[in-house]
């Protein structure tokens, strides 16, 4: 497309899509890696110097601020890199000057109601309402590092996301514990510190020139409602992730506590790692698959299934991983009052992982520019979230929040496939994915307990099983991809 020539990372028109795919989501997940190594790096110190209760009080403004930035950008993060592609090179760069002077005068306004809400609301969620502050000042931040994401994400550059994403997240990580350290031992730390490393991630990832920020788009109003009307159906699915993401917290908060809440909202950091991939792989696989059905509708459905499935694999071998080494994990690193957490990461590992299929599912719909049925299953998998959620925490406690998660994202990454599939029929291996699928849970369940009374030393001995495993699930769903890497050629030219 003309539209990203000569841009930093542009992909060639003759390049593999397979191989942009997996290029650009193995550079994001090894940032995502990075970044994460940082935060269990200080967690021995960090959950030490902060106790439970902090971790509460950082996951109730992490659902408000998140809430926020999803519902201030409505979506047009998907449109821009959707409609992008979609017409010439002027066409490209109208569609980002109007997506970006819409979302920054829109996180505005949401960011000012975040802090004003958490000004409110905090008396009764006994966090101090000062932090209404950071609450705003984090949503503004989150709005700006997704667009200027989204920007590079379009011209192919990963290589600087990526770096990016390592340089905040170390910079985060570290005040974190500086500030706790040396200010105060609280919520305040840990909040100030991620915000000044999400600040340092868009100043590496860059915002768009005044001439872009300040210049009308030009795009017609029929085009200007073509855009919303794709992303609007973040309007509803944006309240209903945040419900997912939320009503756990909110439940335990109520009926455990915060010392409860801050041991699952440990636990959750642990086994929500998953993401690291399902956000590399969300990144990378948009604007690629956009960029592949525009150059050529007819071939590109048999391509995009084939690489489709393949991810999917790469999530089953994310979900056992997680599993087999995130209790292990939580025993190594964390306080001995984080310990309860253990057993809950497969269960949220589950959740991650159905997530990261109703993703993919949304392959269809975007290319479609149809999101309409994803809104109804976000809805219908809230409800199955919030009512187990009301059935089991009170029961169960944390790990009733985990299961009423993943039973939640299961609905709704069933019920997007049969939709996605309905309107753009892609040729998906069902047969290998069921296979692979039994594999890993085979495999997951045992390896979820301790193998050895040190957890340093069950790591150790899981780590060639978990090896194997990870071989036999990309043996099953890409035998060609197996073979090249046997053969060592998999570095060189991976196959689609």
């Amino acid at each position: 497309m003309s539209g990203i020539s000569g841009e930093p990372g542009h992909v060639p028109p003759g390049r593999s899509f397979a191989r942009a795919v997996l290029g650009g989501a193995g550079l994001l997940a090894t940032a995502g890696v990075v970044t994460r190594l940082f935060g269990l790096a200080s967690s021995p110190i960090l959950t030490r110097l902060v106790g439970p209760s902090p971790y509460g009080v950082v996951a109730l403004a992490g659902t408000i601020s998140s809430l926020a930035t999803t519902v201030a950008m409505m979506g047009v993060d998907l449109s821009y890199a959707r409609f992008y592609f979609d017409g010439g090179g002027e066409q490209g760069e109208a569609v980002e000057r109007f997506c970006w002077r819409f979302s920054l005068g829109v996180g505005l306004v949401v960011s000012l109601l975040a802090g004003v809400g958490w000004s409110w609301g905090a008396a009764g969620m006994s966090s101090p309402p000062e932090l209404s502050v950071v609450v705003a000042a984090s949503t503004m931040v989150a709005v700006a590092t997704s667009m200027a994401t989204t920007r590079r994400r379009v011209r192919g550059g990963y290589s600087r996301i990526a770096s990016a994403t390592v340089a905040g997240g170390g910079v985060g990580v570290a005040l974190s514990v500086l500030f706790a350290w040396r200010w105060r031992p609280d919520a305040w730390a840990m909040l100030v510190g991620a915000l000044a490393g999400s600040a340092v991630t868009v100043a590496l990832l860059g915002l768009p020139s005044p001439a872009t920020l300040f210049r009308s788009s030009g795009l017609p109003p029929e085009r200007r409602r073509e855009l919303l009307r794709m992303g609007f159906a973040t309007v509803v699915t944006a309240p209903m992730f945040w419900l997912m993401n939320s009503a756990d917290r909110w439940f335990l908060g109520a009926w455990s506590g915060q010392e409860s809440l801050g041991i699952y909202a440990f636990a959750s950091g642990i086994g929500l790692t998953g993401m690291l991939l399902n956000s590399a792989v969300t990144l990378a696989w948009f604007p690629e698959m956009s960029r592949e059905y525009e150059t050529s509708r007819e071939n590109a459905p048999a391509a995009i299934g084939r690489v489709w499935a393949r991810l999917a694999g790469l999530h089953m071998v994310v979900w056992v991983a997680v599993s087999a080494a995130g209790g292990d994990l939580i025993l190594l690193l964390a306080d001995r009052r984080f310990h309860g957490g253990s057993p809950l990461v497969p269960w949220l590992a589950a959740g991650v992982f159905f997530y990261g299929v109703a993703a993919l599912a949304n392959t269809g719909l975007v290319l479609r520019k149809n999101l309409a049925p994803t809104a109804a299953w976000w809805i219908a998998g809230a409800m199955v979230n919030v009512v187990c959620n009301a059935l089991l925490v009170g029961r169960l406690g944390p790990m009733g929040a985990s299961v009423a998660a993943c039973l939640g994202f299961a609905v709704i990454a069933a019920g997007m496939t049969w939709s996605a599939q309905s309107r753009l029929y892609l040729p998906i291996p069902w047969r290998r994915l069921a296979v692979a699928a039994a594999v890993s849970l085979a495999s997951g369940v045992p390896m979820h307990y301790p193998w050895s009374r040190s957890p340093f030393d069950s790591l150790l001995i899981k780590f060639p099983a978990g090896l194997a495993v990870a071989a036999v699930l990309m043996w099953i769903v890409a035998p060609d991809w197996a073979r090249s890497f046997v053969r060592g050629e998999f570095c060189r030219r991976p196959r689609e």
